[in-house]
């Protein structure tokens, strides 16, 4: 309902354009109309108020023409002798918007207090700690990983920038970033189309005991099975959440930390 009226100066208004098109009325009846009523106005010394008249541009022609604005009363007085059901529907929406904006208007605007925001701010940092905890008890996370999930749950709960607290987040002693295919680049294990061999450096920590898949009742693995770390393995790397568009594969990769790199040299006698 606001594009029926609007607020000029300290009142709401609507004009004589919109009132004929919504009432389809001619354009030329309705200005014919509200001059009427603005001279009879005058004559009976009432408030002049209710109509202001203006111009507006016609966007067709690029031509100044007349317009009149009218608030509640000079719409009121206007549309008072237009019947009929449609006209009955028009005249409930225009006070319809009426009411809402005037609403609107007279709602007090608040003005936010710099000393609650500051508060705001100081629950909101001690809450990502709470929630940083709770991350890590239920999800088994990192410790760096669940600070930055919380700030941003925090951040978004709040309506507040936690951009400048993430940066303080201090780095992992030993991140997991390394992919099967990054740790085979450093090992020097190639396949026979020169590529990283991922599939056999999987096979080597699976051998480590870094990593295995859900086996079936006879101990074998299970077809297409994804690795899950063991409990030695989370010394060494961490299961972190991926959603790669391009595969359209959702699900947990293992990011292996700089120190297998060692551990596999060393079991391998790889130099």
């Amino acid at each position: 309902m606001s594009d029926l009226v609007t607020f000029d100066g300290n009142q709401v208004v609507t004009d004589n354009r919109s009132v004929a098109k919504h009432f389809e009325k001619e354009h030329r009846d309705v200005l014919k109309a509200i001059r009427h009523l603005v001279e009879g106005v005058r004559k009976s010394s009432q408030t002049p108020s209710m109509f202001h008249e203006t111009t507006y541009v016609n966007e067709q022609n690029g031509q100044v023409y007349p317009m009149y604005l009218m608030n509640r009363d000079g719409f009121s007085l206007l549309v008072m002798g237009f019947t009929g059901a449609k006209a009955l529907e028009w005249k409930l929406k225009y006070i319809e918007a009426f009411n809402a904006m005037e609403k609107a208007i007279k709602t007090p605007q608040l003005t936010p207090n710099p000393h609650y925001r500051t508060r705001m701010i100081g629950t909101a940092v001690r809450d990502v700690g709470k929630t940083a905890e709770a991350l890590e008890k239920v999800f088994g996370c990192r410790h760096g990983m669940a600070l930055a999930t919380a700030s941003s749950m925090v951040g978004e709960a709040y309506g507040i920038d936690m951009t400048p607290v993430q940066r303080l987040i201090p780095a992992e002693d030993n991140p997991g970033t390394l992919s099967p295919s990054q740790i085979a680049e450093s090992l020097g294990l190639f396949n026979r189309q020169g590529n990283p061999d991922a599939q056999t450096v999987n096979r080597m920590l699976q051998s480590c005991g870094l990593q295995d898949k859900p086996r079936d009742t006879s101990g074998a693995n299970l077809k297409n099975a994804k690795w899950f770390l063991t409990e030695e393995g989370k010394f060494y790397g961490e299961q972190k959440p991926m959603d790669n568009k391009r595969t359209g594969y959702r699900g947990y990769q293992i990011c292996w930390n700089a120190d297998v790199l060692s551990l596999l040299r060393k079991t391998t006698e790889l130099r």
